[in-house]
């Protein structure tokens, strides 16, 4: 009965790109809770919305045209810069950044000990149009993380065009581990509240999975509809309790407007 319905999802043209072990999960999950097919099928697309529908809008035929057209091989470039920074906003968590995306990166290196050689993106959106922000050297490895197939097509098209080397993973990241791979830094920005909306338990058991010097742990300071009021408390502690429950062996706090981040060694 799972694979009708997850059938049902996918031919809807907002959610033909999520990572099909998302939606079995969902629909294994919905389903008992279900009076019948339609309203399984309801039930999996107000969860999908949650997970990912409400961050990012309308897709483009072709959202790098502008992006292409004014890559000349260098990723300072005033005009390339305002083309990457017009595809993000069409994603509203990446967009939040935005206003302040030129001090995002260096506060969070200067913790880490520099710029990484390898970068774990999870849930990454489209992260990886920050690149040209973000200081990595040309030789550095991105690996982008997500359960949103379209997402990911724009990031590994970014990526090609400008030569990072890079690798990408589709995943559902509430099920799985984290992918298998070796990194200097990890980013999981404004990933945990995500996760923990979907299961509790997810953002602990990933990361206890993560092999990783360092981890940066991010929260926003505000939600999608604006709202403010006791976030920050709310999720200062949430990472106390992760890093009670998971003995992180350091913890230091970069400072950047409007998101708290953190950044902690795994597996301390």
């Amino acid at each position: 009965m799972i694979e009708p319905i997850v059938d049902r999802v996918l031919r809807s043209a907002r959610y033909r790109d999520v990572d099909r072990a998302l939606l079995d999960r969902l629909a294994a999950e919905e389903l008992p809770k279900s009076r019948n097919a339609d309203d399984a099928v309801k039930r999996v697309k107000r969860r999908l919305h949650q997970a990912v529908g409400a961050y990012r809008g309308a897709g483009a035929a072709d959202p790098l045209a502008t992006v292409r057209a004014t890559w000349a091989g260098d990723l300072a470039d005033p005009a390339f810069r305002a083309a990457c920074t017009d595809v993000m906003r069409s994603h509203a968590s990446t967009a939040e950044r935005l206003p302040y995306l030129e001090r995002f990166f260096a506060p969070i290196w200067d913790l880490t000990g520099g710029p990484p050689r390898t970068l774990l993106d999870l849930g990454c959106g489209l992260g990886p149009l920050a690149l040209p922000w973000m200081g990595l050297s040309p030789e550095a490895a991105y690996h982008a993380c997500d359960i949103d197939r379209r997402s990911l097509e724009v990031g590994d098209a970014f990526l090609d065009l400008v030569g990072q080397p890079h690798e990408l993973h589709a995943r559902d990241l509430v099920a799985a581990d984290a992918p298998p791979v070796s990194a200097d830094v990890v980013l999981l920005l404004k990933l945990v509240p995500l996760l923990d909306r979907q299961d509790p338990s997810a953002a602990a058991r990933l990361l206890d999975t993560l092999d990783a010097r360092h981890a940066v742990i991010t929260f926003p300071t505000s939600s999608l509809g604006g709202r403010r009021r006791g976030m920050e408390t709310t999720y200062r502690r949430r990472l106390d309790e992760l890093a009670a429950q998971l003995l992180f062996g350091d913890i230091r706090e970069a400072s950047v407007p409007n998101e708290l981040v953190f950044m902690v060694t795994p597996h301390g």
